[in-house]
């Protein structure tokens, strides 16, 4: 029986994925498969890497510790809000040349080409590729061209942030997939609206240029993406629902919201709502 573990995407709520892998390491609990979205890429490419749990979480302590300084540096071009130089910097000092076809454990992960508008799995060549491009975040991070292959590519999470049905595609007979995103929807409220003016001058100009506005932008985006991909993830998980699911509350986290005190919390929900799923479930 091939047993696939599956890790959802969201950004710093992947670091609940750490502690998910710790209690699974506990208990013995070992997969044949794992099947990755953006930051499930990142953390499951290390798993499958062969990397120990102590490992994995001395690197997302690092991930959380030091976000603006590398892993999620500003860039000042106009194709991109964070430096994914930096951010490729960062995996490859971990990764180095590894190729997927040589890992321990068969490794996949998903990502979304923008000119044929298909999904894309990527179970073969550079580690480190797969990885960034899984968790290439549109307007975030660059998109990443491949004219070898004539694909340009961004995150997985845009068609599958938890790619359970991957998994079954690839010969998986039993599936465990860790969801860290919001179901959505959450409901309607209505509002009505007053007419505003946007303040014109120098003063304002000024605003537009500094730190506060790309901040503003980010964030923007990162929560808009997380709203899409939670009702996106209300319907695959039901048309596709995996034989064992794991969902540690992260919804206090935003997406880029890196820094050690989530890091700790999220690790201990991951963990503690998977020690409890391995009891009722008798692993």
């Amino acid at each position: 029986m091939v047993k696939a573990l599956v890790l959802g995407g969201g950004g710093a709520k992947g670091m609940a994925h750490i502690g998910v892998l710790r209690a699974f390491h506990e208990a013995g609990v070992e997969f044949d498969m794992v099947v990755g979205c953006s930051i499930g890429a990142i953390i499951g490419g290390f798993y499958a890497a062969g990397y120990s749990v102590p490992l994995i979480e001395r690197i997302g302590r690092e991930i959380a510790a030091a976000p603006t300084r590398e892993f999620l540096a500003p860039s000042f071009t106009p194709v991109e809000i964070l430096n994914s130089e930096k951010f490729e910097n960062f995996l490859r000092r971990y990764v180095g040349d590894l190729k997927i076809e040589e890992l321990p454990i068969r490794y996949v992960a998903n990502a979304y080409d923008i000119l044929t508008h298909r999904e894309v799995i990527v179970s073969s060549g550079s580690l480190m590729a797969a990885m960034r491009v899984s968790a290439s975040l549109p307007g975030i991070f660059e998109a990443i061209t491949f004219r070898s292959v004539g694909m340009t590519l961004v995150d997985g999470g845009v068609v599958d942030p938890v790619p359970v049905r991957v998994a079954r595609k690839l010969g998986a007979d039993f599936v465990v997939a860790v969801n860290l995103l919001e179901r959505f929807p959450k409901g309607e409220v209505e509002a009505k609206l007053p007419y505003f003016r946007r303040k014109k001058g120098i003063i304002s100009g000024i605003s537009r240029l500094l730190s506060i506005r790309r901040k503003n932008a980010l964030r923007v985006i990162a929560e808009s993406f997380t709203a899409y991909q939670g009702a996106l993830v209300e319907y695959l998980l039901e048309a596709n629902p995996p034989d064992v699911l794991i969902e540690p509350y992260t919804g206090d986290v935003g997406l880029l919201d890196f820094d050690l005190k989530n890091y700790e919390n999220l690790r201990e929900r991951g963990y503690t709502v998977a020690v409890k799923v391995l009891k009722e479930r008798n692993f």
